[in-house]
Formats: structure tokens, sequence, C-alpha cells
């Protein structure tokens, strides 16, 4: 059951409240089937993206786009290992912290649930848009005469951000009718119990 606390009195502090109670129902909660997917495709896609896109990213810039760099193939393949290595460290403790932060309260572990929320803010709205933009033919590194911004690259990139906000939105709705029911569901065993 995910507890509730008593509503804050600034926005500033109700908002994180309210992520904060959001991502502990999300990671930690109860989910249907639609719930899981909506979890496990984007994070599959965000591992795909450190441990893939980045350190090829970072491969090309060492060894044709930084002029100054020039490394020769052998050296970017290193250094490109070295960040993916990194990457999947990274990928580990953002693990690690994630469940370390179960149940409990305080400015750090709501800081590490608000982190969280940013990533999936990030994924859902940057990350997954911009893969759907290179699949359907963007780039930003042209070849000579090639269009950058194809019409279908940018008219999938921005449908493909809608559906992430069509899932935020929705996920946040789920939270809402979880959370009542769990609501409610409490407020009859405390009657019962009073009752006796």
């Amino acid at each position: 059951m995910t507890a509730r606390r008593a509503p804050s009195r600034t926005l500033g502090a109700g908002l994180i409240q309210l992520i904060d109670d959001f991502m502990s129902w999300l990671l930690y909660g109860y989910e249907t089937w639609l719930v899981a997917l909506l979890k496990g495709v984007p994070l599959f896609l965000y591992v795909y993206f450190l441990l893939t896109y980045v350190p090829n990213y970072v491969y090309y810039l060492v060894t044709q786009y930084i002029p100054f760099l020039g490394f020769s193939p052998d050296v970017g393949f290193i250094i490109a290992q070295g960040v993916g290595g990194g990457n999947f460290l990274v990928l580990i403790i953002f693990a690690v912290w994630t469940q370390a932060a179960r149940g409990r309260r305080g400015f750090a572990w709501t800081l590490i649930r608000l982190i969280d929320f940013l990533q999936m803010l990030f994924v859902y709205l940057l990350l997954i848009p911009l893969l759907a933009f290179n699949m359907a033919g963007g780039t930003f590194v042209p070849l000579p005469g090639q269009n950058p911004f194809p019409l279908q690259a940018l008219a999938f990139g921005t449908l493909v951000a809608g559906l992430g906000l069509a899932s935020l939105v929705y996920l946040y709705f789920e939270f809402r009718r979880v959370t009542r029911r769990d609501a409610l569901l409490a407020e009859s065993r405390s009657t019962a119990l009073q009752a006796r």
C-alpha cells in the first residue's frame, strides 16, 4: 500500500511531495501489465542508449569531429569502451540507490526519487523521440548533400514525443486511481476496527 502524507502548504513543496509519492508508487507499488510495459520499454531504451549510442557518439567525436583530437580508430575504440563501462557503472549505481530509497523518507531519499523522475521525463519526452527521429532518417551529423531533418523524421519524432506525454498522463491517472482505492480500503478497515 502506498503511504500518503498530509498536503503541503506551498506550491513547490506540494509539487515535490506529489512527485515523491508518484515515484514511490511507480517504483515500488502495485502495477498492471500496462504500467509494467510503460516502465520496462523506456528502461530498456535508456540502457540501450547509454551502452550503445553514447559510446558510439564519443567514438566519432574523438576520431572525426573534434579536429584537435583526431585520435586513431583504435584509440577511439578504447575511449568509447571506457565511456560504455562508465555508463554501465552509472546504471548500477542508479539501480542500487533507487532500491535503497524504497520506503524511506527524508531529504536524500526524496532527492533520489526526484532524480529518477527527471530521468523518466528525459527518457519519455527527449530520448525516445530522438531514437525515433534517428530511425526515421534524421541525423545531427549529415553527410554532404544529405538533408539532416527530413519531414518524416520530424513528424515521427514529434508523434513519439506526444505518445510519451500521453504515457505520462496515463501513469498519473493510474497513480490517482490506485492511491484513491488504497485510501478507501484503509478508511474502511479503520472504520471496521473502530466499530469493534
